[in-house]
This record gives C-alpha cells, structure tokens and sequence, in this order.
C-alpha cells in the first residue's frame, strides 16, 4: 500500500530502540507509582476488591491483571505494546486528517520525550492515552456513538478523563450533536453500579474517589502556575514550540465556536478535539499543582495522555513553515525530534529517562534489605513499611496483613489508624523519609520515643538525597522488643 513502507520504517526502529531500552534498563520510570499499580493488578485476583480500587484505576487493574500474574516485565511489555499501538491510531488520524507527511506522526509521538522516557514503567498514562486517541479516530470516521461510549471509561483509567469529556460535552452542544451526549455516561454508570453493589456506596465514583478531600494536599505542597510551560520543551521537545505556535494560529477560531456547527468535520476535530482537549488537559494540571488540590504533586509524566494531540498539532504548524519545503530543514527536523528523548539523560529529569536506572529510594531500599536478612527470624516476623518497594524487594503479599502492613492507614471514617502499634514481639518497622512523615503522617521521632520498639539501624543514600518535604531520604528499621 501507497505510504506503508515509510511508517513501517518508523516502527521498525522505535522497536529496536525500544526493544534495547526494555533489555538494558537498569530500573523502571514512574517510580513507586509504578510497582504499585503492578501489585494491584498481580494481587486482585486474590484480592476482589482492588479490581475497583480507584487509585489503581479499575480498567488498567481489570485488563493487567491477566498480564501481571506473569511479573512486572510482562507488564512492562503490555504499556510498551500500548504505546505503538497508541502510535498507529495516530498514524491513522493523521492520514484521515489529509497531513502531507502522516508517517511522521509515529515517528514524532514515539520519540517524544515523555513517551519513551516513561515506557519502562507500569503507569496508567498509556492505557488513558490510548482513549482519547480511540475517540478522535471514532469520531473522524463520524462513529460518536461507539466513540462516546469508549470514552465514557475513560475516567477509569485516569481520573482526568472527567477533564476530556466535560471538552466533548463542549463539542457536542455547540456542534448540534447533543444526541450523543448520553452515551458519554455509560463507564460511570456502569462502574457506579458495580461499586454501588460490591461496596454498599450509592455515590461510588464520588464516595470511594482517593483524591476528592485529599488528607495529602498538604504534605504534596504546590507550585507555580508556569510549572508545566517551564518543562514542556523536555517533556514534548521541539514539538512543544511548534503546538504554541500552531495554538496561535488556531486562536480565532474561539471567537467563531458558537457557528462551529458550519464548520467541516475536520475543522471541528482540530479545534474541539485535538487543541481542545490538550490545552483542556495541559490547564487542568496546571491549575491543580499551582492550588495544591487533589493530591497533585506536579509530576510532568501525566502529560504522556496529549502526546498525540500535541504531535498532530506540531506537524500541522510545520507543514504551514516555509523550512518543511526545505529538505535540509526537515532532516534539521526529524533528527531534533529524534536525539530529544536521549539528551535528557543529560539533566537530573527522573521522570523521563531512557534507560532509567534504579531510583535513588529503591536502591536505599535494597541497601536496607541487606540490613534486614542480618535479622534472626526475619521470615516469621511480620513488617510494617514504609515505601512500598520494601514489599517488592522482601517478595511479600502487600494485602495480607499478617506478614505485612503499612505503618499507618485512614479507616472508614478518614481516621488516621497507627497499625505499627499493634506489632508483636520480634515485628520489624521499616520507616522511611518518603511515604512516613508524608502520605503515612508518621514522623521519625513517633519511633524514637516510643519504648517498645528498638532501634536498629539508620540506611541513606551514597550521596544527600532530598526527597518529598525537603528533607533527606532515609530509612529507619526498628524492632518491637
């Protein structure tokens, strides 16, 4: 087929770079985040419960979990497979869309930055992702209904779908397709009515939401609003410049929106769809790190979901430049879009980084594992940890509460529930400068003065390490005496 073998080039080198990316990466992206979600889905077979789990995100539980019996590499290679498959819709938006060089979409959303510095990771972004672009797809081809209805589970990936279908109401209503808007209800109906049944909960989305009344606002602090603006060349790349531009050029349109509905289709997928549900998204994180609100910590990689939409805009904005008739400029181009994700291996970025090496905090982690098989007895005593890859590392059932349990945890009525406190004689706590003083609310000296536990050993890192709340990364073990 005509323009086939041009993106089959392009897939064929993302797989080699990606194929050694998967092979020789010391570590993980995504950091705790991503052995969590792992755990999750690996232990909801055993566990029912936490294939509604909204931290975990019930439609990334529900479809890994098959993938996570087999470990967390599997399910690496399951985001990987997303991510070209995310990568072909958009090489089919871009031909739909009449772009004069659609084999570069692939190539220019693979080698974005944020896309293959987080591809070695078990994170919800790429199952989200893949949503989004599903619906343009659907709706390029005027299939709203199934299009509607796919996005409508969108929320369940990520909670910021919410975000892209109030942007699709938007579209509907000033577009004169209102008959479609409830079809956009059916995810939350459903998986209202399964938590509504399992827990008891008539309001489930609301009531069992992690998010909504964070007790972590505090702890997680705020940013400034340029936040994100600040890191978008590292996170898009040059991609980033040509989206602003090309958002620019598309501004009039605004001041037209209310006669949108005499626009052609493709038009209205450009500006409703495309610049609309990016810049939807990009404002919404924007605004929830800069307020502090719903537990935001401002971490860049939540911007892999407009991947996409920022590629197709950044080709648009090229192809309208007087350069992309150039050809040195195009190869000028393409070799920009390809060394991005590799340079930022040069700057201290953790949250986009091929070839990512073992965090800082796992690797005191593993240094204090050494400390713990020092223990007489360690595989009869039960721990109570702190950051989560200690259950990782330790080879423990995180849900089963009599090897293991978090040092500290809210109850039914958003009570804080110190469970290191029920230890028995011989137990082990496992404090740390990251998840104790911060999501747990246990600082370090509730442990020193309490007389029925021992102190052990202190463990930091080879270098002064600041972690969440300024202060530096350690982990205390402590035994109940």
């Amino acid at each position: 087929m005509k323009g086939m073998r041009p993106v089959g080039l392009v897939f064929l080198l993302a797989v080699v770079v990606y194929g050694l990316n998967f092979l020789f990466a010391e570590g993980f992206n995504g950091g705790a985040d991503s052995f969590t979600h792992y755990q999750i889905s690996r232990y909801s077979w055993n566990y029912p419960d936490l294939l509604l789990d909204q931290w975990g995100k019930p439609i990334f539980t529900i479809l890994f979990s098959p993938l996570a019996q087999l470990g967390f590499q599997a399910v690496i290679l399951g985001n990987m497979a997303l991510i070209f498959i995310g990568a072909w819709l958009a090489f089919l938006i871009a031909k739909k869309l009449e772009l004069k060089r659609p084999h570069w979409i692939p190539f220019m959303v693979l080698f974005t930055p944020i896309v293959a510095g987080n591809a070695i990771s078990g994170l919800t972004e790429m199952i989200c992702a893949l949503f989004l672009i599903g619906f343009i797809l659907l709706a390029l081809n005027q299939k709203f209904i199934w299009g509607s209805i796919l996005l409508s589970f969108m929320p369940f990936a990520r909670s910021e779908g919410f975000v892209i279908i109030a942007v699709v109401v938007l579209f509907y209503v000033l577009t004169k397709r209102m008959k479609y808007m409830p079809y956009l209800l059916v995810g939350s109906v459903v998986f209202n009515f399964i938590g509504w049944a399992i827990t008891g909960k008539p309001l489930w989305i609301f009531q069992s939401n992690p998010y909504m009344g964070s007790s972590y606002d505090d702890s997680y602090g705020s940013g400034p609003i340029y936040h994100f603006v600040m890191y978008g060349v590292p996170v898009f790349g040059i991609g980033f410049l040509l989206w602003l531009w090309q958002t620019l050029r598309e501004f009039p349109a605004v001041f037209n929106l209310f006669k949108s509905h005499q626009w052609s289709l493709q038009k209205q997928v450009w500006i409703f769809l495309i610049l609309g549900t990016s810049w939807a998204y990009f404002l919404a994180h924007t605004v929830l790190w800069w307020q502090g609100i719903m537990a935001s910590l401002g971490l860049v990689r939540v911007m892999f979901v407009i991947a996409v939409p920022v590629a197709l805009l950044a080709l648009k904005s090229w192809e309208n430049l007087r350069w992309s008739e150039m050809r040195w400029a195009n190869a000028a181009f393409l070799v920009l879009v390809a060394v991005a994700p590799f340079t930022m291996r040069l700057f201290p970025l953790q949250e986009i980084q091929i070839l990512p090496a073992l965090g800082v905090e796992e690797q005191v982690n593993v240094k204090a594992l050494a400390i713990l098989e020092q223990q007489p007895q360690l595989s009869q005593a039960k721990v109570y940890i702190g950051h989560p890859y200690m259950n990782i590392i330790l080879e423990r059932d995180p849900y089963n509460r009599s090897v293991s349990e978090s040092m500290t945890s809210f109850n039914e009525k958003g009570e804080l529930v110190y469970n290191y406190k029920s230890a028995k004689t011989g137990d082990l706590v496992i404090w740390d400068g990251h998840y104790g003083p911060n999501e747990l609310h246990l600082p370090a000296d509730s442990l020193e003065v309490n007389s029925n536990f021992q102190f052990i050993q202190a463990v930091k890192a080879d270098f002064p390490f600041i972690t969440l709340g300024g202060k530096e990364y350690e982990i205390r073990i402590y035994k109940r005496i």
